[in-house]
């Protein structure tokens, strides 16, 4: 009997329908010599200090560092604290008993670092003797599960792979616990959760909202004047913010006594914008979020199912490129959708060559263990209107793919009224090319700039200035952060990957340090609190462990071992429990000295 592991049930039934595993059995199927069963996600997590046999933790006991890690079933938060969660308690028995009865096993958990680290601890913690290999498939379509069966991989493979994964998950454990429990120590407050990902983003969402708080709001005074040529009124406004009322107002009657304005440069520039590359799951979870105010949590569940519903590539990727092989298989998806009733008039007219497309896409060495999020040709059949609006952004980002680049035309003109500088800026389009896949206008520009078709103007020549404006501003205040700007602020300061960061922000939702207000997340007092008492630490900066990826990375690649790895690790935790020490011991004496 060959055994089979995945991580989600859906999963599981997917791939034993395939192979023929019909008979359905507690936790798992059965039949032609496979038994299929699955995990609820990650069951098993690290055992907390407490189950090591610390107490009373003391300031001379950190930094805790357990000497060899252990692992436990997953627990749930109830009214009278932490217990086993009993789903994980009852399927593990169902997964080991599974095992026990096997010859061999196939590893076919999420292909990830994630999907590797859940079937290692698995596999230790029901200490596991029997050989593996791996499934690694990038959809559940299939074709692709039987050509991944039929190429497996052996497991040894990976090792690296989960290496980092179990590295990431220890340095987590490492520094959250030390953090957590220091804090409690030094302050005396109930154990607050603190972690090296999660507290340095609740820092930026609690560091926006206070902002937005504490805006003092600063007075302008734009003046605008208005030009008229061939009947078209050509809106300009004085380059300078001026913050001074009394000379807006003399600028602004200056220019009502001024008959002409003198048009003294007249700037174009023609560029060509290409599309997008395709998407990886943080620039889906982004477009979702803001064209259908979709959350990153929403988001990632709805990729899942699609993925699960054969629909698209694996969605937890962070490539955007892909090779040369992969892209020979596109025509035949890319002519299904072309062919499809929902998406007719995306192409229709458009001059698509699908047996030609563009290598735009094509990037040998940015191409990634995984693909960028592609469609497999599957019809989608009934979607719910959430999970239709998510197809249609990867959808209409592989058309956009196959068409030209969009022509802009960039205008400049600056004029002289009144003996002071006015300004406008506008572009056209010249050339849709892939901006006709969404019928609409989807190009960002910069703030500042309108679309508008000018009339012919001339450098030198004189324009009526038919009237003028004088406009009184207030300076508003940020907003807070949406699901796109958050998630983007983590992906350029390097905390979490593309199939973390959600699992992230509903762990601050879950710990009740944020909340949805509308469309924006912001902080809850308890959030705020943490905040407060964290605010000026290390913990609580995003650049901490920011390096950790490129070291993770270089342990996949054989570079860097897991020892001098955790070692520099352990070092950190005990430099920012010292800091959390001395920090709030100081902040006693103060208070002390000041009583």
């Amino acid at each position: 009997m060959i055994a089979i592991v995945t991580d989600k049930p859906n999963v599981g039934r997917e791939i034993a329908r395939v192979l023929g595993a019909h008979k359905k059995e507690n936790g798992c199927m059965s039949g032609n010599g496979y038994k299929v069963t699955w995990t609820f996600g990650n069951m098993l997590s690290l055992a907390m200090p407490k189950n090591y046999g610390v107490k009373n933790v003391e300031h001379k006991d950190f930094p805790l560092c357990p000497e060899t890690f252990r692992l436990m079933p997953k627990h749930v938060k109830t009214e009278n604290g932490w217990i086993p969660d009993v789903d994980a308690v009852i399927q593990l028995k169902v997964i080991a008993g599974v095992l026990a009865g096997c010859d061999s096993i196939i590893v076919a958990t999420d292909a990830s670092r994630e999907g590797e680290l859940l079937f290692r601890y698995l596999y230790q913690y029901l200490e596991c003797t029997q050989p593996c290999r791996r499934l690694w498939i990038s959809s559940l379509t299939d074709e692709a599960i039987r050509k991944g069966m039929e190429n497996l991989y052996p497991c040894s493979l990976f090792d690296n792979m989960y290496l980092a994964a179990d590295s990431r998950n220890k340095a987590d454990w490492l520094l959250g616990m030390n953090a957590s429990y220091a804090v409690c120590k030094a302050t005396g407050f109930g154990n607050n959760s603190l972690g090296r990902v999660q507290t340095p983003v609740l820092a930026a969402i609690c560091a926006r909202y206070r902002e937005r708080e504490n805006h003092i709001a600063l007075d302008s005074w734009p003046v605008y004047v208005n030009l008229s040529k061939h009947d078209k009124i050509l809106r300009m406004r004085h380059v300078e913010e001026l913050a001074d009322k009394q000379s807006a107002q003399e600028l602004y009657q200056a220019c009502k006594t001024t008959d002409y304005a003198h048009i003294m440069a007249i700037s174009r520039k023609v560029k060509e914008l290409e599309a997008s590359a395709l998407y990886n799951l943080t620039e889906l979870l982004k477009d979702a979020n803001r064209y259908h105010n979709l959350t990153a949590v929403q988001v990632m569940e709805i990729t899942q199912a699609l993925y699960e519903k054969k629909l698209i590539s694996y969605p937890r990727t962070s490539g955007r490129f892909m090779t040369e092989d992969v892209f020979a298989t596109l025509p035949s998806a890319m002519k299904k959708i072309a062919n499809w009733r929902e998406f007719r008039p995306y192409v229709k007219g458009m001059g698509f060559d699908l047996d030609s497309l563009p290598h735009s896409v094509v990037d040998e060495d940015r191409a990634t263990e995984h693909l960028p999020i592609l469609v497999t040709g599957v019809y989608p059949g009934n979607l719910s209107r959430e999970e239709m609006q998510v197809y249609a952004l990867i959808v209409g980002r592989m058309l956009e793919n196959t068409l030209p680049p969009c022509k802009v035309e960039y205008t400049t003109v600056d004029a002289l009224c009144a003996d002071r500088k006015f300004r406008m800026q506008t572009y056209r389009i010249l050339e849709r090319g892939w901006l006709n896949i969404f019928g609409h206008n989807r190009l960002s520009v910069e703030d500042g700039w309108s679309e508008e078709e000018l009339p012919e103007l001339i450098e030198g020549e004189l324009l009526r200035v038919a009237g003028c404006n004088l406009i009184h501003r207030k300076s508003l205040p940020v907003s807070p952060l949406t699901d796109a700007e958050l998630v983007g602020y983590m992906d350029d300061a390097g905390l979490g990957t593309v199939a973390t960061r959600p699992h992230i922000i509903r762990t601050l939702m879950d710990r009740k340090y944020i909340r949805y207000s509308g469309k924006y997340i912001i902080p809850t007092p308890k959030g705020m609190f943490v905040y407060e008492t964290m605010k000026g630490l290390r913990i609580s900066e995003a650049s901490l462990t920011s390096g950790w990826e490129i070291q993770l990375a270089r342990m996949e690649q054989g570079k860097l071992s897991q020892e001098e790895f955790l070692n520099g690790v352990l070092k950190l935790a005990g430099e920012i429990t010292d800091e959390i020490f001395n920090t709030f011991r100081k902040k006693d004496e103060e208070r002390k000295n000041a009583d």
